[in-house]
């Protein structure tokens, strides 16, 4: 499968500590870990670690964190042939505060204006499949209409115009349950399933063209599979770092649609690879082995 990923690009920076931190109070840092980050990002990477050809579409900034981006990009060998550099504008920046005896984060985001991607001939490419994040709106346009037969996937996790454009023009909208319950106006608790069934059905009736999956954090996913809407448990794992969890979802996600076009299988296969990340603390750190995830998938 070749994988056109376009998207916004940042730096994490993951500070581990025992709890978060009292203003005006100073606290000891457990560990610190840094990587790329991004949602589209993390999908070429991993998809790129697991033998799959991808392509990263975005901006860096300039500065010696957009050094170390390009870097990790080619150290998994994602194809950089349109990833450009905004000289004018620093990296975006992601700071993370994990507590990891309880798997909770909060992330604090410095987003910069950076300049648009300039590069859009896709003619070259003829991906086989389209991941989106909502950002470079124009651009992921441009690829929609180049590549119409490619499976174009958006990750839904914001609520503004260019994302809700795209939910009309993709094929397959993930959202998170954030986004659903901000669209549809329905907010049901952990327990009441019959709540997020009607959340999804309303979700559907807002895009009857779109394959819709909604993912509910520690809960699972919930999607529909022959005319029937299916919750899918979450793994019984030990949560650790839960960040990029949702990223891994949808490049794990795009793997297994190519290969079975089974909307099913994807989700059971996605939800795999989530579940063993959150294992681990840091994105790249936490990308499961393609083997492993077969192995666990396959005992489903």
């Amino acid at each position: 499968m070749k994988a056109l990923c376009i998207g916004h690009i940042a730096y994490d920076i993951t500070l581990e500590m025992d709890s978060f931190p009292q203003e005006n109070t100073r606290n000891d840092v457990i560990n610190t870990y840094e990587c790329g980050g991004g949602s589209t990002a993390n999908c070429a990477c991993l998809l790129a670690k697991w033998q799959e050809p991808s392509y990263i579409c975005g901006v860096i900034g300039y500065d010696s964190y957009s050094e170390k981006i390009k870097r990790e990009f080619t150290d998994f060998k994602v194809n950089l042939d349109y990833l450009e550099i905004d000289y004018e504008h620093k990296t975006s920046l992601s700071y993370i505060i994990l507590n990891p005896h309880n798997g909770s984060r909060t992330i604090m985001r410095k987003k910069l204006d950076l300049a648009p991607v300039k590069r859009t001939d896709f003619t070259i490419i003829n991906a086989d499949a389209i991941l989106l994040d909502g950002y470079e709106h124009q651009t992921a346009l441009k690829a929609l209409k180049s590549m119409p037969t490619a499976i174009s996937i958006l990750d839904a996790g914001r609520n503004s115009k260019d994302v809700l454009d795209l939910c009309n023009k993709v094929k397959i909208i993930i959202c998170s349950k954030e986004f659903a319950e901000q669209i549809t106006g329905i907010h049901p608790d952990k327990k009441d399933m019959n709540k997020v069934a009607a959340m999804f059905l309303e979700m559907k009736k807002r895009y009857p063209a779109q394959e819709v999956v909604i993912t509910l954090e520690d809960e699972g996913a919930v999607y529909s599979y022959e005319n029937h809407i299916k919750i899918l448990p979450a793994l019984k794992v030990v949560v650790k770092d839960s960040t990029g969890a949702g990223d891994i979802f949808h490049g794990a996600f795009a793997y297994q649609y190519y290969k079975t076009k089974d909307v099913e299988k994807a989700v059971k296969f996605a939800n795999v690879a989530a579940g063993l990340s959150v294992q681990n603390i840091g994105v790249k750190n936490s990308f499961p082995e393609l083997e492993e995830v077969n192995r666990y998938y396959e005992q489903l």
